[in-house]
């Protein structure tokens, strides 16, 4: 019989608790980069750019990560996905 992994809750920067589809800002090659988290790996979290030329997925550590909400950050993921 298989066990089934658990992967524990990640908390971001100021420790509000992620979940899959939120929008983040977060860190990447000395730019600050606006993305949604896709998938939870056990030390790590998955995420998806947006609104850039061009989107790619990377991989960040949960204390790397800051939540974003609001009407602004709703606007911007709306204007910016497809």
């Amino acid at each position: 019989m298989a066990k089934e992994k658990v992967i524990p809750e990640h908390k971001d920067k100021l420790g509000r608790v992620l979940t899959e589809g939120a929008c983040v800002a977060f860190p990447d090659s000395n730019t600050l980069r606006v993305g949604i988290i896709q998938r939870f790996m056990p030390k790590m979290v998955e995420v998806k750019t947006i609104g850039d030329q061009y989107t790619f997925r990377t991989n960040k550590y949960p204390l790397d990560l800051a939540l974003l909400d609001g009407p602004d950050v709703t606007f911007f993921v709306l204007a910016n996905t497809n």
